[in-house]
C-alpha cells in the first residue's frame, strides 16, 4: 500500500517563489504561507510603500527570507529584473504565482479606452510577462511551477465587466498554451479561478455600486462569500509535488458559481 500519512504536507524548504501584487490580498496570503512552509519568497507591487510594509510584517513573524521588489506588471523589463533579482538572492526560481489585478468596471458603450488599455495590460500582458520571465529560468532548470489568478469571470459573463471578463478569459486560454508548450521541459503552467472572496477587489466592487453582498449571494450555490484563507490549499496543491502531473488546468474555486449556471 501506498503511505499517505503526509499527502498533504506540503513543505518548500530551499525552494523560491516570486508573487506578482503581493502587498494585500491574494499575494500577500500566498507569501505568508509559502514562507512559513519554508520557501524564500520574493513579494512584488507597484505599490512601494504597501510592499515595504507588507515586507515589515512578513519580518515581524520571523519571515526573514523574503525580500520585496516594486513591480510594474504591465512592463516586461520589470519582470525581467524582478526574476534576476530572485536568482541573484537564491539562486533559482521554483514558483512564480501571476496574482496582480485591477477592477474597473463600466457600460460597454461607454467604456474608456484608456481604461480598457489598463486593464488588459495589467491582467493578460501582465501575467504574460510574468510567466515569460519565469519560464525563461525554468527552462534552463528544466523544473518549475507557474499559477495564473483567473476568475471565474473567465467562463461566465457578466453585464458590466468586458475587460474584466476578457482578460481574465485570455489568462485562461494563455495557461493552457503555456502548458502545452513548457510540459515537456519540466515546467508546469496551471491557473486558479476563485468567484468572489472577501478581498480590496471585492469591496470596491460593493462600495462603487458593481454590485451588492446579496447579489452575490444569490449568485453561489453555497450562499457565502469566499475567504481568503480558503484559497491556500488549492495554491499548495499546485504549486507542490503532489500536482507533478498537472499542468493546463485551471482550478474553479466558486462555491459551485459555474455549475449553478448563474446569470
Amino acid at each position: 500500500m501506498v503511505p499517505t500519512a503526509d499527502a498533504f504536507d506540503y513543505q518548500f524548504s530551499g525552494k523560491t517563489a516570486v508573487i506578482t501584487g503581493a502587498a494585500r490580498g491574494f499575494g500577500f496570503l500566498f507569501a505568508s504561507e509559502l514562507a512559513q512552509r519554508g520557501a524564500n519568497v520574493i513579494i512584488t507591487d507597484v505599490d512601494a510603500d504597501a510592499g515595504v510594509h507588507a515586507l515589515k510584517q512578513l519580518h515581524a513573524d520571523h519571515l526573514s527570507s523574503t525580500w520585496f521588489q516594486q513591480l510594474d506588471v504591465s512592463r516586461p523589463e520589470q519582470h525581467e529584473a524582478a526574476a534576476r533579482t530572485a536568482v541573484e538572492k537564491t539562486g533559482r526560481i521554483d514558483l512564480w504565482i501571476n496574482n496582480a489585478g485591477i477592477a474597473r468596471h463600466g457600460a460597454s458603450a461607454t467604456y474608456d479606452p484608456a481604461t480598457w488599455s489598463l486593464c488588459l495590460d495589467i491582467m493578460l500582458s501582465g501575467t504574460f510577462f510574468g510567466a515569460q520571465a519565469a519560464g525563461r529560468v525554468m527552462l534552463e532548470q528544466k523544473q518549475g511551477a507557474i499559477i495564473n489568478i483567473a476568475s471565474v469571470n473567465g467562463f461566465v459573463a457578466q453585464a458590466g465587466r468586458a475587460a474584466y471578463c476578457a482578460a481574465k478569459a485570455g489568462v485562461i486560454r494563455l495557461t493552457e498554451v503555456l502548458a502545452s508548450e513548457w510540459g515537456s521541459e519540466g515546467v508546469r503552467v496551471n491557473a486558479i479561478a476563485p468567484a468572489v472572496i472577501l478581498t480590496d477587489l471585492a469591496r470596491t466592487s460593493i462600495q462603487d455600486g458593481s454590485s451588492s453582498t446579496e447579489v452575490y449571494l444569490n449568485r453561489s450555490p453555497m450562499r457565502r462569500l469566499g475567504e481568503l484563507h480558503e484559497l491556500i490549499g488549492t495554491m499548495l496543491y499546485l504549486a507542490s509535488d503532489h500536482a507533478k502531473s498537472l499542468t493546463g488546468q485551471t482550478l474553479l474555486v466558486d462555491g459551485g458559481w459555474t455549475a449553478d449556471h448563474y446569470l
